[in-house]
C-alpha cells in the first residue's frame, strides 16, 4: 500500500513537472517535488544518468546552456541518489532557472559505474565526455555547446579537475567543490581559457581538500588565467547547511568528525541560505582580480556567474540578467498571494 501510495505521489509530481512545461515549480514546493522533475537516462557507453529540460514545448527551438554535475563518494550507489544527496534539483525550480541565460538549463546529474566505492577515476573522463556529447546528441537543438558547465563535490571535484584538465576548451566553466586531490601544474597550465570557481573549507579532515592545498592551485590560476574576472574562490570558515545547521552523528549528537567537508549546499542554494535572501554564512569570495565578491543580491551566485561564461566569453549577458531580475521578481509576487490564498 505505502509503495502504491509513493508511485502515485511521484506520477503527481511528474505530472506537474509536464504540465507547466519547463522549470515548473518553485523552490516552495520542496525538495521531492522538484527531483521528481529529473528524467532518468543512460548512454550505453558510458553512464547512467538523471535530467532535466527547461524545454517549453515541441517548439521551443531555444539555446539552453547544460549544466553537468558529479557526485562524491558512495552517492550514487543507488539510482537517483545523486539529486537527493546535495539537493541538485533546487537548480530545476522557477527562481534558479529564471537566472541562466535565456531564461533556462539542462541539467545532468551522472552516476559514477563503480558498483563498490562508487566513486571516479581518471579513466572516467572519456566516458564522462563521451556521456555528455551523447546527451546533447539527444538534445540537438536546444543545447548551447558554447556554454556547457562541470562542476562537482569531493570525489566528484576531483573528476572535475581531471576533466577539464584532459579536454581542455570544451567546458566553458568548472566548479570543482571539496575536491579530494588538486591538480598539477601540468594540468593547470591548459585552463588559461577556462572560467574556474573552486570552493574549499578551511577545516576540511580529508588529505589535501583543505584551503591551505588549494591556496597554491588559486595563486597558479590567478597569475596565468586568461579571464581573470571569471576565476574565484570561495573559501569556507566554518561549514554550515541553508538552514543555518551542521550535520551531526545521530548516535552521538556530536558534530560529525568531517561535517567540515560537506559545502555543497553553498553552491546548490547559489550562495544564498534557504530563505533565498541571506548570502551564504561564513564563507569568503574573491576573484583573479583581488576583488572580494558579495552576495546581498538573491540574483548574484554561482547560476549569476556561470550565466556570464562562454568558450569565447562571445555573448553579453546583460539584458539577460535584469530580465531574470524581472522575472524573480514577479515570481515572488506569484508565491506570495499562492501561500496567502493556499492555492
Amino acid at each position: 500500500m505505502k509503495r502504491t501510495i509513493a508511485v502515485l505521489l511521484s506520477a503527481i509530481f511528474v505530472l506537474s513537472c509536464v504540465s507547466m512545461a519547463a522549470s515548473a515549480l518553485s523552490m516552495s514546493a520542496g525538495t521531492e517535488a522538484l527531483d521528481a522533475c529529473f528524467i532518468d537516462g543512460k548512454f550505453n557507453n558510458g553512464f547512467d544518468y538523471v535530467y532535466f529540460s527547461p524545454k517549453k514545448g515541441e517548439g521551443d527551438t531555444t539555446k539552453y546552456p547544460l549544466m553537468v554535475w558529479l557526485h562524491g563518494m558512495q552517492s550514487g550507489k543507488e539510482k537517483r541518489a545523486q539529486l537527493k544527496w546535495y539537493e541538485f534539483s533546487n537548480w530545476a525550480s522557477d527562481e534558479y532557472q529564471s537566472r541562466f541565460y535565456n531564461g533556462g538549463c539542462y541539467l545532468l546529474a551522472v552516476r559514477a559505474s563503480d558498483s563498490i566505492i562508487n566513486s571516479w577515476n581518471g579513466d572516467d573522463s572519456p566516458k564522462l565526455k563521451a556521456t555528455v556529447n551523447y546527451f546533447v546528441s539527444q538534445n540537438e537543438g536546444n543545447i548551447d555547446t558554447d556554454r556547457i558547465y562541470l562542476g562537482g563535490y569531493s570525489t566528484g571535484g576531483l573528476m572535475v579537475w581531471d576533466a577539464i584538465a584532459q579536454f581542455p576548451g570544451y567546458f566553458a566553466a568548472a566548479i570543482p567543490i571539496a575536491s579530494t586531490d588538486q591538480p598539477t601544474k601540468e594540468e593547470l597550465s591548459k585552463l588559461g581559457e577556462t572560467a574556474v570557481w573552486i570552493f574549499s573549507s578551511d577545516h576540511d579532515p580529508y588529505q589535501l581538500s583543505e584551503s591551505s592545498d588549494v591556496q597554491p592551485v588559486f595563486n597558479y590560476l590567478k597569475a596565468n588565467t586568461k579571464k581573470p574576472e571569471s576565476v574565484r574562490w570561495t573559501r569556507v570558515s566554518d561549514q554550515r547547511f541553508a538552514d543555518g545547521s551542521k550535520r551531526y552523528d545521530l548516535n552521538t549528537g556530536k558534530t560529525m568528525w568531517d561535517a567540515e567537508h560537506f559545502i555543497w549546499e553553498s553552491v546548490t542554494y547559489d550562495m544564498h541560505m534557504n530563505d533565498g535572501v541571506t548570502p551564504y554564512v561564513y564563507t569568503t569570495t574573491v576573484d583573479a582580480t583581488g576583488k572580494t565578491i558579495t552576495f546581498e543580491d538573491p540574483n548574484n551566485g554561482v547560476i549569476s556567474w556561470l550565466a556570464k561564461q562562454t568558450k569565447g566569453n562571445k555573448t553579453s549577458n546583460s539584458d539577460t540578467t535584469f530580465w531574470s531580475r524581472i522575472q524573480a521578481f514577479f515570481q515572488k509576487i506569484a508565491d506570495f498571494f499562492k501561500n496567502l490564498f493556499k492555492f
